[in-house]
């Protein structure tokens, strides 16, 4: 359900708009700076969603916040998260956020649409929404140094709700790299 992982990217690998490569580099600032924060009533960006089209960067920024900051990557694997059984999804997402109590590190929540969608929509399951409003109550009541990163392809079909717990939302779009030397 949660898959360790040491990653080795580094920062200047990404190739990202200056836009988004400031909002990574702020992200990693603070989290370096924490303490000092904390002493002036402030707290680092902990829990950030990061949306875009596939092949954005979106899972590659979190090895890298990752591997910059020398924690582990703990992937969520979304297949094993989510079951047919009621009650259990959310039992298992509780393992998750307890293991957050134990294990420092950076947790991604990769394909989060999974259990972020809207909870109005008229095709949704009332599995999906009891884990959804367990999501909600987990990461709000989050109070660790850990990072939480949770991707989506799609940031329309997101519950509403989820905007108000992250503390910044990376909008990824594809980047037009120039080869300056064909010209």
């Amino acid at each position: 359900m949660v898959l360790e992982v040491s990653p080795k990217e580094k920062r200047n690998e990404l190739i990202v708009s200056k836009d988004i490569g400031e909002k990574i580099d702020r992200i990693l600032i603070e989290y370096k700076q924490r303490h000092k924060l904390a002493k002036h009533g402030m707290r680092n960006r902990r829990k950030v969603l990061l949306a875009g089209p596939p092949g954005t960067g979106k899972t590659m920024t979190a090895s890298i916040i990752a591997n910059e900051i020398k924690l582990p990557l703990f992937v969520i694997l979304m297949d094993k998260l989510v079951t047919k059984f009621i009650g259990e999804s959310s039992s298992k997402l509780r393992q998750v956020f307890e293991l957050t109590t134990e294990r420092p590190g950076v947790y991604f929540f990769g394909e989060f649409d999974t259990i972020g969608g809207e909870r109005a929509k008229d095709n949704d399951v009332g599995e999906m929404r009891r884990v959804l409003n367990s999501f909600l109550h987990f990461i709000e009541r989050d109070s660790s140094e850990n990072l939480i990163l949770a991707a989506t392809n799609n940031i329309r079909l997101l519950d509403h709700a989820l905007f108000r717990r992250f503390d910044d939302v990376i909008q990824y779009d594809y980047v037009r790299v120039w080869n300056v030397s064909a010209q």
